[in-house]
């Protein structure tokens, strides 16, 4: 009865090919419509949906990955695979948990929270956890100790040196795209670029294009040259939680 389960090895390869070549495909549609997008709730809701769905179709692809691997040959590679998944319980439990909090979007980029006496902004949300920037530097916290010392999302001032602004091209611009205000806040001399420009479209009620900009600068002070500098440009802008 195993044998007639069984799978041959190219059949396997196909699918592995397969699982990743949809996942990077979602990759790159997300990349796409984020590259071009200008405003408006049917992009922003469209990313969103696709975001959630790669992160569902990651763990469920390699789902399907193991278990055809087992049906290969189901005694050998089913016994590596329970041996394996024994060694890796607490990775595969933090990844898991992760994977949970990403598809209720407890966490975004830019957000200010506090586990422990370690209170910073979100910088990166990876697979095993999140990298808080903080007044110190950048600290990994993983996704099990979240849940198991819980954490508070806080509100009120910033942490020293980030800052929030909202950016809006006028409509004489012709050029109003992210991508264009990326490449001229990479000739600024004022932003800390060891923590790159966070850059995301905002919704306007009048459908006019604006973004909100998380970013760095070197000293405190640069904060207002950089507004100043951006208004040269002839953007509006003004600072924003």
């Amino acid at each position: 009865m195993l044998e007639d389960l069984s799978i041959s090895w190219s059949r396997w390869f196909i699918l592995i090919l397969i699982v990743i070549g949809i996942f990077m495909l979602v990759g790159f549609i997300i990349k796409i419509i984020e590259r071009n997008t200008r405003t408006g709730y049917f992009s922003n809701r469209t990313i969103q949906y696709l975001h959630k769905f790669r992160i569902l179709m990651e763990p469920f692809g390699i789902g399907i990955i193991l278990m055809t691997f087992a049906l290969i040959n189901p005694l050998v590679h089913g016994s590596l695979i329970l041996i394996s998944l024994a060694l890796a319980f607490i990775p595969l439990k933090n990844y898991f948990t992760g994977h949970l909090l990403l598809l209720n979007d407890t966490f975004s980029k830019g957000q200010r929270i506090k586990v422990n006496n370690n209170e910073g902004v979100i910088d990166k949300i990876d697979r095993l956890g999140l990298t808080l920037q903080i007044k110190e530097g950048v600290r990994f916290i993983n996704y099990t100790t979240l849940i198991t010392d819980g954490f508070t999302k806080m509100e009120g001032e910033r942490l020293e040196g980030i800052n929030f602004l909202q950016i809006v091209p006028p409509e004489t611009m012709e050029d109003k795209s992210m991508r264009r205000l990326r490449d001229k806040l990479f000739a600024c001399p004022y932003i800390d670029w060891f923590y790159p420009p966070d850059i995301k479209v905002v919704d306007q009620p009048n459908q006019q294009i604006a973004y909100k900009a998380r970013l760095r600068v070197r000293q405190d002070q640069h904060l207002k040259h950089l507004m100043k500098l951006l208004e040269d440009w002839g953007y509006q802008c003004r600072p924003i939680l």
